[in-house]
Parts: C-alpha cells; sequence; structure tokens
C-alpha cells in the first residue's frame, strides 16, 4: 500500500492507495503525467522505513502488501510539481496539499478542494446519573445537559447538510431569554440558518416533539475521536479488471482473446481464463467503443453509427458516453433511425479489389495502419487485434470507414471495398499503400460512375443532453470520425453464465436484467474496458442497536463521505461515481436469517457528505446490525471514502414531560460558521424566574431558597435592604451550580453578593447589611461576667497587602480577574486569589475586594469576653461599643444610672460613680435596658453624681421601679473616644449559663471603596 504523508511530523496519511506487483518507477509512469528518471522529483519515497533515492525506482519492486510512504521534500523551483499536477486524481489532490504545505510553488497549477463536513456537531453537557440537577439563581450563560441522547442526521435532500437534533435541560424552574441569548459556541444562533429551538417550560408536554424520543447511540460504531467512523473500506470488494488482448462482442456474448492474470507471470494455469469473479450473477462494467461520425446541428454534437441500434435507443434514455477516458453521464435529447438508400438510375460503384485472400486475420503481434481517401476526406484503419476470421476483418476495416459510404465485403475469400449502394458517387478510391496479408501485392482500383435520382442512406444518429431530454444540449464534439463508446447509463452487465474466455451477459438498467437489449453488433477492439468485482463478503460488526434487555422498533445507520463521492478521468475532470451498500439485521441470539436492506448513492461531488438510512421493524426488538460496502472503494481515482458514522435504535420508553425544569428542543446544522468554531457547545444566556421574588433580585433568590426549604424568612428586613441598597446599588445575584451545596452556604453566598450576610434571629432567617452603621448596643463592664480581652496582631509578611477577585463578566461570561490595590502599594507582596460567586460586574467585584484588602491591612484588634445572657441582645454582624473596667481611666466612666428627671427639653440623670469633668468636650452615651443605646450626646455638669443630656422619646420607656429590671448604664467619655467600636463575629453560649462574646475592629473605613470605580489595574 503506497500512504503519501503531508509531513514527516506524526500523524495520518493525507491519502492510501492499493497496487499491484510492480516497480516504484512503473507505479509513477502509471500514474504522473510527464514523469521522467531524469526530473528532480518533490517528495522522497521509504519502502520499509528506508530510503529509495530516485535512481533506485526503477529497481525497486513494490508487492500490495509493501510499506511505501510518500514525504513532501521542501525544495523545487515549481516545474517539478508540474510533472505531478496530473497524478491520478486521488492521488493528485493529496499531492497538492503536501507540496503547498511544504512552501513550493505551484508553478501556475492548481487544484480544487471540495469543502469537509464537520462530523463533529453541536454538543451539550451530559450529566452523570445522581448528579443534581442545576439551580440558576439570576442571569447566567447555561450550557445545558442532555435529557435524551442527541441523535445526528444527514439531509436527505442535501447531503452536505448535517443537522444535530437534542433535547436538553436548562434546569430547575423557568427560564426567560430571547432568541438572541441563544448561542452555539461564541456564534449567535440568530445567525445560523440551521438553527431551530422549542422552548419547554416545566411540564410541558414534549410528546410531540421527534427530539423528545429516546435514542441509544452506539458506542462502538460512533466511538472514534474525529467522528468519522467505522472505515467501510476493508469491508468493499476488490476489482478485478480483464488484461486480455482484444475483446470481441456479439450479440450478449464478449470473448476475450490473450486473457491474463496481474501475477506478471505468463506461463501459469491461470492464463486464458476469467477471472474467479467472472461468474454467474456478478455485475460487471463494459465499455466496446466503436467509431461515430460526429456533426453539428442546432447548437447538438450529433452522433451517428449504425451500431447504434445495440443500445436500443430512445429519446429520453440515460445513457453513458465515454471519449477521452472521460465518462459523461447524458440523455439522448432526440434518436433519428437509419433508413436504407433509395436506388438510382444507372451508374457503378467505385472499387478496390484484393489481388488475394487475406493471409492472415491476428494482427495482436504486428499491428498496421492504412488509409482511404474518398471523395477528400482520408478515413483511417488500424488493425491491431486478432479478428479471427473474414467476418472480423470486415467488420473491423468498416468500423474505419464510417461515414464515409463505403464498406468492406468479402468478394469470393477476398477483401473488396466499395461503394455500400445506389445511388453511387462515382470518382475512385484511393488509398496508402495497403497491407499484402489483406489485400494481396496488386489490389484492382476501379472507377466509379454517379448514379441519377435517388437518396443515400441515412446512418442512425442521435442527440445528447444534460440533466434530462431538455435539458442543456451537448455539444463541442470535434467533429469527423471519433471513437467512443455510447451505452446505457452505467455501462453495467450481469453474467448469466460462463464458458472458458466467453461470458454470456444480460444488460442492466435499474438493477435489473433489460430483456429488451438487443446484443451487441459483432466487433472486435483492444480499447475496450472490462472490469468485475472479487467480492469477499467481509462485513463491519454485527454491533446491537440498543443496551442489553432494551428493545427498539426503529434503527438508523449513517454513513459518512468526508471526501464527497465523484469519479474522475485520467484529466481529472468529475464524473458521477456510484457507491454501493448493504445493511442487515435480525434479531439478537434468535438465530434467524439475515434481513438486507441495499442501497446506492450515486454522485459527483467532492464536499464532505453523508446519508442516514432508517429502517422500521416489523415488531421491536433487541437487534443486531452490520453493513458493508458493495462496490469496490477508490478505483479509477475516485473519492469515495466511505465510513459507517452512527448506529442508533429508537428505545420504546420515553417521559411524556418533565416536571420541575425547564426544557429546550435544539436542531442544529454544522457547516458555515459553525464549522470554524472550536467550542460547538449549545448555550444560552437566560433569567430565572422565581415564584415568589423579582428576576435577578438578592431578596428572590433568598426567598426562593428559603421558600424552597420551609423557612421562615424575614421578608420585611429583606425587603427593605432591597429597596435601600440591593436595587439603588444595582446590586443582584447571577449564579448557577450543578454541585451538591448547603443551604446555609448558598445564602451566605446570595448575602454576600449584596455586601450582606446571612443570619438567623428571633427564629426568622433574615439579612444584615455590613457597612457604616450606626451602633447597636453597648457592652459594658457590668454585663461582663469576665475581663474584656483585647488582642492585637501585629502587621508581619504574612498579612496579605492585595487582593485579587476572580468573578464572571456578565458581558462576556469570561472569567475575569480584578486587582485590588492601594495607591501607595501598587505591588504587593502576598496576594489573596479570592473567588466571588454571583456578581457579574466588574465594580460590584472591586467594592467587594476591597473591603477585604481594608480589614487585611487595618483590621487589627479583636475582643473577647464573658455576659449572662446581655449578649443575647445582639446578632452576628452588629456594631457595639464595648469599655473596660480601669480604675482612673482617662477616658471613659463606665457608671448605672439611679434616676432621671426631666424639665424643658433636659434630662437630668443620677449615677453610681463620681464624674470626670476634666475630660475635654465631655460626651455621655447610654445602653437602654434592653441592650441598645443611644447616640453620643453632650453632656452637662450639674454635680459630681449628676449630668444633664439633652431629652430623648426613649427616656420614656425607662422603668425604674421593677427591681428584676436592671437599670440603665451610662457611658461618660470624652468626645475622641467612646470605648472600642467592634463588629460582633460570634455570640456563643455556654454550658454555664454565661454567653462567649467574640468581636473585631469596626472602622468606618473598611467601606471607603463601597461606591467607587473600578480604577483599572494599578500594577
Amino acid at each position: 500500500m503506497i500512504r503519501i504523508y503531508p509531513s514527516r511530523l506524526p500523524g495520518e496519511p493525507l491519502e492510501t492507495h492499493e497496487h499491484r506487483a510492480m516497480t516504484l518507477h512503473a507505479w509513477m509512469v502509471e500514474n504522473v503525467e510527464s514523469y521522467s528518471e531524469r526530473e528532480r522529483h518533490p517528495v522522497s519515497v521509504e519502502l520499509g522505513g528506508v530510503n529509495i533515492p530516485p535512481e533506485q525506482w526503477p529497481l525497486c519492486y513494490i508487492r500490495p502488501e509493501s510499506d511505501v510512504r510518500i514525504y513532501p521534500v521542501p525544495y523545487g523551483t515549481g516545474l517539478e510539481i508540474a510533472a505531478w499536477a496530473a497524478v491520478a486524481v486521488a492521488v493528485a489532490s493529496a499531492a497538492y496539499t503536501l507540496f503547498m504545505m511544504s512552501g513550493l510553488d505551484s508553478g501556475g497549477y492548481s487544484s480544487s478542494t471540495g469543502r469537509s463536513l464537520d462530523l463533529n456537531p453541536a454538543k451539550a453537557n451530559t450529566a452523570k446519573l445522581g448528579d443534581p440537577i442545576r439551580e440558576v439563581f439570576g442571569r447566567r450563560r447555561i450550557y445545558p445537559d442532555y435529557v435524551v441522547q442527541p441523535v445526528t442526521r444527514f439531509d436527505p435532500v442535501d447531503p452536505t447538510i448535517m443537522r444535530v437534533h437534542m433535547l436538553v435541560c436548562l434546569g430547575m424552574g423557568n427560564f426567560s431569554f430571547s432568541n438572541g441569548d441563544l448561542r452555539v459556541g461564541d456564534t449567535p444562533a440568530s445567525t445560523l440558518d440551521g438553527f431551530s429551538h422549542t422552548h419547554y417550560p416545566p411540564g410541558a408536554d414534549v410528546s410531540g416533539d421527534e427530539r423528545s424520543e429516546n435514542w441509544f447511540n452506539s458506542t462502538e460504531v460512533g466511538g472514534t475521536s474525529s467522528g468519522t467512523g467505522l472505515d467501510m473500506a476493508q469491508t468493499s470488494p476488490d476489482s478485478d479488471d480483464i488484461i486480455a488482448d482484444s475483446m470481441t462482442v456479439s450479440g450478449a456474448t464478449v470473448t476475450f482473446t490473450g486473457l491474463d492474470t496481474d501475477d506478471d507471470d505468463d506461463e501459469d494455469e491461470d492464463d486464458n481464463a476469467l477471472p474467479d469473479s467472472w461468474v454467474e450473477g456478478t455485475i460487471v462494467e463494459i465499455k466496446a467503443p466503436t467509431n461515430f461520425l460526429i456533426s453539428t446541428s442546432s447548437g447538438y454534437s450529433v452522433f451517428a453509427s449504425k451500431l447504434l441500434t445495440e443500445i436500443a435507443p430512445a429519446a429520453g434514455m440515460p445513457v453513458t458516453l465515454s471519449f477521452n477516458s472521460v465518462d459523461y453521464d447524458l440523455f439522448i435529447a432526440a434518436y433519428t433511425p437509419g433508413q436504407d438508400a433509395v436506388p438510382g438510375e444507372g451508374g457503378s460503384a467505385a472499387k478496390i479489389q484484393a489481388s488475394a485472400a487475406p493471409t492472415t486475420y491476428d494482427f495482436s503481434l504486428g499491428s498496421t495502419t492504412f488509409t482511404f481517401t474518398w471523395h477528400g476526406t482520408t478515413y483511417t484503419v488500424s488493425l491491431v487485434a486478432d479478428y479471427v476470421n473474414m467476418s472480423g476483418l470486415l467488420a473491423a476495416i468498416s468500423e474505419g470507414l464510417t461515414g464515409s459510404g463505403l464498406v468492406a465485403q468479402d468478394n469470393g475469400g477476398t477483401v473488396l471495398i466499395t461503394e455500400e449502394s445506389s445511388p453511387f458517387a462515382g470518382g475512385s478510391i484511393t488509398s496508402s499503400s495497403l497491407p499484402s496479408s489483406v489485400f494481396g501485392d496488386t489490389p484492382a482500383y476501379s472507377t466509379g460512375t454517379a448514379s441519377t435520382g435517388g437518396s443515400a442512406a441515412i446512418t442512425a444518429n442521435v442527440t445528447l443532453a444534460y440533466n434530462s431530454a431538455t435539458g442543456t444540449a451537448f455539444s463541442g464534439m470535434p467533429e469527423g470520425t471519433q471513437r467512443l463508446s455510447l451505452s446505457h447509463r452505467g455501462n453495467e452487465y450481469q453474467i448469466i453464465s460462463t464458458d472458458g474466455t466467453t461470458a454470456t451477459v444480460g444488460r442492466m438498467v435499474d438493477g435489473a436484467i433489460d430483456a429488451s437489449w438487443p446484443g451487441f453488433i459483432a466487433r472486435t477492439m483492444i480499447d475496450y474496458e472490462a472490469t468485475g468485482l472479487n467480492d469477499s463478503d467481509t462485513w463491519m460488526g454485527p454491533f446491537l442497536a440498543s443496551p442489553d434487555n432494551e428493545t427498539v422498533d426503529i434503527f438508523e445507520v449513517n454513513f459518512s463521505f468526508p471526501s464527497g463521492i465523484c469519479g474522475f478521468d485520467s484529466k481529472g475532470k468529475k464524473r458521477i461515481r456510484h457507491v454501493e451498500w448493504e445493511i442487515q439485521y435480525r434479531v439478537y441470539g434468535s438465530g434467524a436469517g439475515w434481513i438486507s436492506k441495499t442501497g446506492e448513492y450515486a454522485l459527483k461531488n467532492v464536499n464532505g457528505l453523508g446519508f442516514t438510512e432508517r429502517i422500521v421493524l416489523d415488531s421491536p426488538g433487541l437487534v443486531e446490525v452490520r453493513c458493508r460496502r458493495r462496490n469496490e472503494q477508490g478505483s479509477n481515482n475516485a473519492r469515495d471514502n466511505m465510513y459507517w458514522q452512527a448506529l442508533r435504535g429508537r428505545l420504546l420508553t420515553r417521559p411524556v414531560s418533565y416536571a420541575g425544569v425547564t426544557l429546550l428542543g435544539v436542531t442544529v446544522e454544522t457547516g458555515g460558521k459553525l464549522a470554524a468554531q472550536s467550542d460547538r457547545r449549545v448555550n444560552v444566556v437566560a433569567t430565572r424566574v422565581y415564584d415568589s421574588g423579582t428576576p435577578r433580585t438578592i431578596s428572590g433568590a433568598l426567598l426562593h431558597v428559603g421558600n424552597s426549604l420551609g423557612l421562615q424568612m424575614d421578608t420585611e428586613t429583606i425587603s427593605e435592604l432591597e429597596s435601600m441598597y440591593w436595587t439603588p446599588g444595582n446590586e443582584y445575584f447571577d449564579f448557577a451550580t450543578g454541585d451538591s451545596i448547603s443551604a446555609l452556604e448558598m445564602l451566605q453566598k446570595i448575602a454576600n453578593a449584596g455586601k450582606s450576610y446571612f443570619l438567623l434571629s428571633d427564629g426568622l432567617a433574615t439579612v444584615g447589611r455590613e457597612g457604616v452603621k450606626p451602633w447597636t448596643g453597648i457592652i459594658t463592664a457590668h454585663e461582663m461576667t469576665e475581663e474584656l480581652q483585647t488582642g492585637f496582631s501585629a502587621p508581619s509578611d504574612d498579612d496579605y497587602d492585595g487582593v485579587d477577585v476572580t468573578y464572571i463578566n456578565g458581558t462576556t461570561w469570561a472569567e475575569e480577574t480584578v486587582q485590588c490595590r492601594t495607591t501607595d502599594n501598587p505591588t504587593p507582596v502576598k496576594i489573596e486569589d479570592y473567588k466571588l460567586d454571583g456578581v457579574l460586574n466588574r465594580d460590584h467585584a472591586w467594592q467587594i475586594g476591597m473591603r477585604r484588602l481594608m480589614k487585611y491591612l487595618h483590621q487589627r484588634l479583636t475582643f473577647q469576653t464573658t455576659t449572662e445572657l446581655d449578649a443575647l441582645c445582639y446578632n452576628v454582624g452588629d456594631r457595639i461599643v464595648l469599655t473596660d473596667d480601669i480604675p482612673d481611666s482617662a477616658t471613659t466612666i463606665s457608671c448605672l444610672v439611679e434616676s432621671m428627671s426631666t424639665v424643658d427639653g433636659i434630662s437630668t440623670l443620677t449615677v453610681t460613680e463620681p464624674l470626670d469633668w476634666t475630660y475635654p468636650n465631655p460626651r455621655a452615651l447610654i445602653r437602654y435596658q434592653d441592650g441598645s443605646a443611644s447616640a453620643l450626646m453632650v453632656a452637662t455638669k450639674v454635680g459630681d453624681y449628676q449630668l444633664s443630656v439633652p431629652y430623648l422619646s426613649e427616656f420614656d420607656n425607662i422603668d425604674f421601679s421593677t427591681p428584676s429590671i436592671e437599670p440603665m448604664r451610662l457611658i461618660f467619655c470624652d468626645s475622641s473616644r467612646i470605648g472600642y467600636d467592634a463588629i460582633v463575629s460570634e455570640i456563643a453560649p455556654q454550658s454555664d449559663g454565661t454567653c462567649q462574646v467574640t468581636a473585631k475592629e469596626y472602622r468606618a473605613s473598611f467601606y471607603d471603596y463601597d461606591n467607587a470605580i473600578y480604577p483599572g489595574d494599578i500594577a
């Protein structure tokens, strides 16, 4: 086998070619026009891994099993390529690619290659059994999951189109999207002509959509990485070309003289025997050319020959014209039957009379050519075969005189050249030197005299057209006598019987023997073509069309042809190519006979294409399927590589609807813009429609999760945060997950996207907003059962001094990173990589990242203390004030309020501790009996244990009369320091009835960037 590679890099060959036993030089001569040993060739050849120099090609003998590899050599002027441009067509396309990839100049030569058909179609995700169904919040790009296996089919009208049909699941719940939100890879679906879809909300009936059918795709057939499938070449039969000196046809018989087999041994016992494949029932292709007189009339080329009657011509008949090694599939536009001459009055025929009988009828070992000139036209006769007898010899001479009105006749055992019939034209026949073996040494020439009246005979003739009898006229044939073959479409015959070197055949029309065929008119020729097939009865498969223990009612087979289906002549012109196939199936394990379906594709299309064959079973069953090709692959340089690309069976059961999920029925056509995409996944940018709550909102996401779990939601607080912060700040939660995730983690993700935190309060699921806010309460030394402990973390090299936030960009849907830096440190040493879920806006992602950075840089203090039940007045995330119990503190005094009176808007408070009025700008802060705190108030001295503050309405709710209710606490301080500002991070009830409180330092500067715009990468 000869393999042609595009380079020496690892990879598959561009072309592979079978060959007979021959020298490498002989193969080059047969396949490369103008090939010469003296030329420098732009390829190197290896035999069994050993390089063979060009000078050794005539001595290098290769067998069919030899491993021959051809590689490009990157040198040359382009003239070398010219010699290769006419390599037999299948080789030419490979050679062209091979040379172009080597950077060689084409030297003015070019080659057209067909468009490939991409067999790697649009896709979706394949979910694993037991995986959670996707949950989507807000607006997200979704890559949906298959609900049933996808199905690829070729268009029955245009086989260059392949469509994939799929039913996919977007996720739980309802979704909204527009046509512009659908894509295949990055290609908008609206730009793909072959794209269509149907949206099915949860619970919708999908039974009327064929894309919801439950097909099983056999992995044994469609499992190749390229998607091409199983190579059917190994099932195709081999051709058996007849090798003989000549072929004689007469009636239904075809006889070969000098038969041999292609084994380079002329003495073995297989000589003078038909090939083994030429047996009864075999389909063979026979071309028996003859001479036609060509003329032009009304834009048509007119084909005239007495032998036309052997094809039983009729207007509209499909025929194949073979001329100069090119096959044309045409139709007879008009047929004019032959008419005998009407004799004239008087006159005599011009003649050439041989002087002796022929001494031989066998010219196969020594051919002879001579000419006759009649009325200014010269006719050439070539005797090149063994004509066996006088009638064969006369037929060969008369064939050379086609269109002249002269014939060769037997006159007493000698050859006579004469006018066929009256009316005679008059004049004399002249000739070149005639062979004595036919005409003797002294042939006699007789001048004829013209007849009066009568009319000459009319030779049967036809005109041809493309596509149909009324199609475009076939014209352009050279006028005069031309040798060609004109026969029924395809030139196929079925062998009825054989006897020695003779086969009796019947003409095949539309797959059946044509009983009306009159048979061949007797003649002998050497320029015949006769080919049969050596059918090895090899099959691909069988493979099951469904899983074990399942049954199907229909199965489908895809055949693909990546290089198209097209034949070529020796000059590279396209011709119709036929591909025959057979599918067999039976119930698995039944032992029943195989049921066959056969077919044929006839095209001349070099583009990638394919076909889908559907077989409906009489009754459902577990079937096994096998396939084969019934004619030779790649013969006569055809492009017809065939692959079994898919096998699938339709299972009997499938759901009518799918509760709780949104489905999409999608059909995508391959080719065009889609063919250039590396990402073929169908995707849609969709917005989740919540049962309660506005789409995309943070409140809607919170309520969706909470309600689905049956939580008691603090709708009032959540709605207030939505209206005050999230909606005005364009803060949304857009997230999708197909992973198992806890409800708490999801609620925390949602809240975090809104710069908030999730918590449980008073039995309700609620959310708190993190940011600049007033303090909620105070924990003084009076509430503490243990001393306040303050921890301080000193700056170190282990601290983060930069944050990189990774998020999904809501425009490109690509993962992007924003750099959170301070202007004084654009190149931090230690950077946190933080993934932010649910945020699609770059500015919001940066703002959240800057919050984290500010805390890493400035949040140094940690507080911890223990109270009785007082800490339960607060929640995680509350801002509180903590005070210590340091005697003679220079900043704060913590005491109890014993009494209070109000006069004219001024409230006077009596406390348990003496107040230090040396504090600059003294201030007072009150902790109410419910744990809440007042704002900071200006304190005015009334006495050592008394002070006055502006009246507040909260004072009306203070209870001094109930001993079980603890009195208010008052914090007396200066205006610059009010205890410790902190955010509660944890409240942990203890086994002894106390509560441990942990808090972190609070600063408003943590949130300086909350409304800022991302400045770009500072570094």
